[in-house]
């Protein structure tokens, strides 16, 4: 297709970053913590990816006071950051993910990102897997309402001077989805991620990404050697 977009707006964990068995050892050891006698399957946490912490765990532990819920969270942080200070989680980036961001960039293209995470687990994964040059904007659940408010994408099309017209949303959840919806940016769903393609569906993303490595030549853009 003809390259009319000039801002491509990312979600990380599904879409950048391969998270989910982290995320879930994290969570498992929070709810362990907690006294909580069950055992998370990874489709049970696969649901909820892409929400802020809060909203997260107001999903895997329901019907709790909100002095539990943020318990959980603060648990879930300390064991994340302690396993991945540790090195005893992996959270690798998709394939092609590096090259095709550089990509990206060297064609003129405005790189942003929009995800659930902490404005400080972002900037552990950037600075980790060295990727973080490439993006102009960050936008968290540390600046605006969790996912699938729009005020994410409005925040970035406000500091960016781009219009919802001129942006592209990447992303693998629902969420993403229906957030791009939302702030009238057109949707691009990724198949390799948290949520089904059969999920994702329901959402009529404009576009669709088997592999990242496919993404310039889906914006009509050539392949850098």
């Amino acid at each position: 297709m003809e390259n009319n977009f000039k801002l491509i707006i990312f979600d990380c964990d599904g879409t950048l970053v391969d998270s989910l068995d982290g995320i879930v050892t994290s969570a498992q050891l929070a709810l362990d913590e907690m006294g909580y006698n069950r055992k998370l399957a990874h489709s049970e946490v696969a649901q909820v990816v892409g929400l802020s912490l809060y909203q997260a765990f107001e999903k895997i532990i329901p019907n709790e006071e909100s002095s539990q819920i943020e318990r959980g969270v603060a648990l879930y942080k300390t064991h994340y950051k302690r396993l991945a200070d540790g090195g005893e989680l992996t959270t690798p980036l998709y394939p092609g993910v590096i090259k095709t961001l550089s990509q990206l960039h060297s064609s003129g293209l405005v790189l942003a990102i929009a995800t659930g995470k902490s404005l400080k687990g972002l900037e552990r994964n950037l600075n980790e897997l060295n990727f973080g040059e490439y993006f102009s904007c960050l936008k968290t659940a540390d600046h605006a309402p969790s996912k699938p408010n729009p005020e994410m994408l409005l925040q970035i099309l406000n500091e960016t001077g781009f219009l919802a017209e001129d942006a592209l949303m990447i992303g693998d959840t629902d969420f993403d989805m229906n957030m791009g919806r939302a702030a009238g940016i057109k949707t691009c769903a990724v198949t390799f991620g948290c949520h089904s393609k059969e999920q994702l569906a329901i959402c009529k993303p404009d576009f669709w990404l088997d592999k990242m490595a496919d993404l310039p030549g889906l914006l009509g853009l050539p392949y850098l050697e």
